[in-house]
């Protein structure tokens, strides 16, 4: 019976299949047989689509890590597109948050080079100096990751929020400062710590 099903199995079934483990039981449940076992396949079966395990979660890496929207021909200002990708990053790692730290260990630097020169492209076509491009690049990828892991911010504190949120008789600066940012998304949020850092950027040049 499982002839057909091994027939139509594909390297990207198996990457998707392993993100969804992932997702189920966390990173340290994964293993190349209870895999096996949710794809109807034996482990060796596997070994025909990956060399090993890192191989395979490598490849989980950079699927949680490419963007949704293809970059291939960005247009518009370039720092509302650079925040939009940074933005759609930051909700694909969150939205796979035991697969995060696969980011982190099989960051696929080497794969991402023509991201980078693409990047470089655009910000020389707006007129970004080009010993700007380093900082932006490497900075909007750090402060992208980070904020992924920590998965929370002010939205999540904010009386509308899913987290605690503290006392104004405790934390009168804190609650000020949250009343301020009340009713922005985690996202809106995000974006406008984008704009600030790549704003401090422009500022230092």
């Amino acid at each position: 019976m499982a002839r057909p099903r091994t027939a139509t199995l594909t390297r990207d079934k198996v990457v998707d299949a392993a993100i969804e483990l992932i997702g189920a039981h966390g990173l340290e449940a994964f293993s190349l047989p209870k895999l096996a076992s949710t794809l109807g396949v034996r482990a060796p079966s596997l070994y025909h689509y990956f060399t090993d395990k890192d191989d395979l979660l490598a490849s989980v890496a950079r699927v949680v890590a490419t963007p949704t929207v293809d970059p291939d021909a960005p247009t518009g200002d370039w720092m509302d597109v650079l925040v939009g990708q940074a933005v759609a990053l930051r909700s694909r790692i969150v939205a796979h948050p035991h697969c995060a730290p696969l980011l982190v260990r099989f960051m696929p630097r080497d794969d991402m080079f023509g991201e980078y020169e693409q990047t470089c492209q655009f910000l020389s076509a707006a007129g970004v100096p080009a010993h700007l491009h380093v900082s932006i690049v490497d900075g909007l990828t750090a402060l992208t990751i980070g904020a992924a892991f920590l998965r929370e911010n002010a939205a999540d504190y904010a009386d509308s929020g899913p987290g605690p949120s503290p006392d104004a008789a405790s934390h009168p600066a804190l609650r000020d400062a949250l009343d301020a940012v009340e009713g922005q998304s985690a996202d809106e949020l995000f974006a406008g710590f984008l704009r600030c850092y790549l704003a401090g950027v422009l500022l230092g040049a």
